[in-house]
């Protein structure tokens, strides 16, 4: 797979240029959700119906034992409620800060895992880590994937989510988001909430936007919030091509994609890929120069290539 080559490239290369890591990650997920150029697929959302309609108007439906009738109610929370919950906590939150913004990414690929650290002061100043334990200072990069953005852009990103989503489309730094704008410009929403150091008022609009998308499963509960499924209709129209799962935790606003499945057919080829992201003081781990790195990164590389052979 000529995402795989891509990757094992990037990962062993004698310098991590900006972004070269986040371009091969974008093209490795866009190959996963089925919206590569060269494939010239343009997924459409499944249409806002009754369903949808009916569980915003209606509310919460409460589920209660009839054979315990003093037994506690349990709000059952659509999934576009789960989103608006979290962006209602989102908006309440203070601005959190510290010395270093820190992402984490865990990409499954077959029986290889890749984990990237990064650690990115305001000033742009920035550390990474493709190698347990290890950290070396890299060139300046941005601080959200498949974006344009730095600190500073993200803290002027618009707090409308209109407006947020024309901002965050105009950031993409690939000609493919302009050929499915509707998949990035969802992917870069999820990127501000799970690896961009934006303001609490940006973060709120992110959730909002995400919950206008016209379906969304709510799954239910799992470790770390709420599991929703966002359902994609294949290019005629005529029935779900594929599929995305995420977890959504409307007290700490966190969210995370576990993973694609069914897109072209076909089923989910790779494990989910997980990103955290916060606030720290620190850089663990040993301060070394990237060819420190090097040698783990190529035994990584060697073991993508032969399960792909």
């Amino acid at each position: 797979m000529d995402d795989l080559k891509m990757l094992g490239t990037a990962l062993a290369g004698p310098e991590p240029s900006a972004d070269v890591v986040d371009r091969s990650r974008h093209r490795l997920q866009n190959a996963m959700r089925g919206g590569s150029a060269e494939r010239g697929r343009r997924k459409r959302w499944i249409a806002a119906g009754v369903g949808l309609t009916a569980a915003a108007a209606a509310g919460a439906v409460v589920v209660s034992d009839p054979s315990a009738p003093e037994a506690k109610k349990e709000p059952v929370l659509s999934g576009r409620q789960v989103m608006l919950a979290a962006a209602t906590t989102a908006a309440a939150k203070p601005a959190a800060t510290g010395t270093y913004w820190h992402t984490k990414l865990v990409l499954t690929m077959g029986k290889v895992t890749h984990v990237t650290e990064t650690w990115t002061r305001r000033d742009g100043a920035t550390w990474l880590s493709g190698a347990p334990g290890l950290v070396s200072r890299v060139a300046k990069r941005p601080v959200m994937s498949g974006s344009d953005l730095d600190f500073a852009g993200v803290q002027r990103l618009p707090t409308d989510p209109d407006r947020l989503k024309a901002g965050l489309l105009k950031s993409a730094r690939y000609p493919a988001a302009r050929e499915n704008p509707q998949l990035w410009t969802i992917n870069l929403l999820q990127s501000v909430l799970s690896e961009a150091p934006a303001p609490p008022q940006v973060r709120a609009a992110a959730y909002r936007a995400l919950a206008a998308l016209p379906h969304i499963d709510n799954l239910g509960r799992t470790a770390g919030g709420y599991r929703l499924k966002i359902s994609f209709m294949n290019d005629s129209g005529t029935h779900v091509d594929g599929t995305e799962t995420i977890v959504v935790d409307p007290k700490s606003t966190r969210l995370r994609v576990e993973g694609w499945g069914g897109f072209g057919g076909g089923p989910n080829p790779f494990g989910p890929s997980q990103t955290t992201s916060g606030w720290t003081d620190t850089l663990p781990g040993r301060i070394v120069p990237w060819s420190s790195q090097k040698p783990y990164i190529e035994k990584e590389n060697q073991q993508l290539k032969a399960q792909n052979h």
